[in-house]
């Protein structure tokens, strides 16, 4: 169960992020996504598609929980959000093109979760558990309104956006910690004696992610470095958005907890999975730039004619 005073400590730290999330964008990050139309399209496509997809298959194939089937399909449509460019940095990603992203699809999300979450979470849902569209929408709009006062801030002040995103996103990890201090070890019992498809699925959402939305890139003619940049755009899920519309939706606070267990596991995981992925990224971004760079040295000294080939 989900106390008063968790559910309302979460909800403000939830809208902080949101409004720190805005602060990371502005109207300049739409127009840069202009210049890499395809990137930002096969990006796009591989957030809305790849992930909602990937988790309504392992929810029937796992025949899991309709509470946890219901969980696992948020994350999987929501947006990307500030921590998956905070990855990409480290990775040696295209930054540029992880800032527009988290900016398109979170400003699409309005359009495009509603109807998602109408379609994937339609078999799972009973009489007594309903996903109300509705209630999606006030949710979102609850957490977009944020999101729009903080990109107004960062058109007027750029200083003052810079701490509040910064703000935001060190909430994004108190969020997750503040919810396995205080609630987990109510749960502890719950995790031991959960169904090993529940934990596969929270770890394997993200990890298919980064798989497919790598790949489908590069099937795509997209080059490694946009690639990386889609593929940790595609596994890293707003987890805090997550946890908003499960919290604003659901007004049974039993119900609420049942569909916020595989969330905040999914939360938990994919930092792990993140950092793991992001360090052999990285590695893989340094022997490449080498690579890159004594070719850039020889093809210079031959056209100098310093060196014969």
């Amino acid at each position: 169960m989900i106390t008063p005073l968790e559910k309302t400590l979460l909800s403000v730290m939830i809208l902080v992020i949101m409004f720190g999330l805005g602060c990371s964008l502005s109207g300049k990050d739409f127009k840069e996504s202009l210049k890499t139309p395809k990137a930002v399209i096969v990006g796009f496509l591989s957030q809305y598609i790849i992930m909602p997809v990937l988790a309504y298959g392992m929810a029937v194939f796992f025949n899991l929980d309709r509470f946890v089937a219901i969980g696992i399909i948020i994350v999987a449509c929501c947006p990307s959000g500030t921590t998956s460019s905070l990855f990409n940095y480290f990775a040696k990603g295209n930054l540029a093109l992880s800032i527009s992203l988290s900016s398109i699809t979170t400003a699409a999300a309005l359009i495009t979760m509603p109807f998602l979450l109408a379609f994937y979470t339609g078999p799972f849902q009973t009489a007594d558990i309903k996903v109300e569209t509705a209630e999606v929408i006030k949710s979102l709009i609850a957490c977009l309104v944020p999101v729009a006062g903080g990109v107004f801030l960062r058109s007027r002040s750029e200083r003052w956006a810079k701490n509040m995103e910064e703000t935001g996103a060190a909430l994004g990890i108190i969020v997750i910690l503040f919810l396995i201090v205080s609630w987990l070890p109510r749960n502890f019992e719950q995790l031991l004696n959960a169904d090993i498809a529940i934990l596969f699925t929270s770890i394997g959402l993200g990890l298919g992610g980064f798989l497919f939305g790598y790949w489908v890139s590069r099937g795509l003619g997209m080059n490694r470095r946009s690639s990386r940049t889609v593929s940790l755009e595609t596994g890293i899920q707003n987890g805090p958005l997550a946890f908003a519309i499960i919290l604003f939706t659901f007004k049974d606070d039993a119900i609420a907890a049942a569909i916020l267990w595989p969330a905040l596991l999914y939360s938990f995981f994919i930092v792990n999975t993140s950092t793991i992925v992001t360090y052999f990224m990285r590695r893989i971004a340094r022997k490449e730039w080498f690579h890159f760079e004594n070719d850039e040295v020889k093809n210079d000294l031959f056209s100098q004619g310093w060196l014969k080939p």
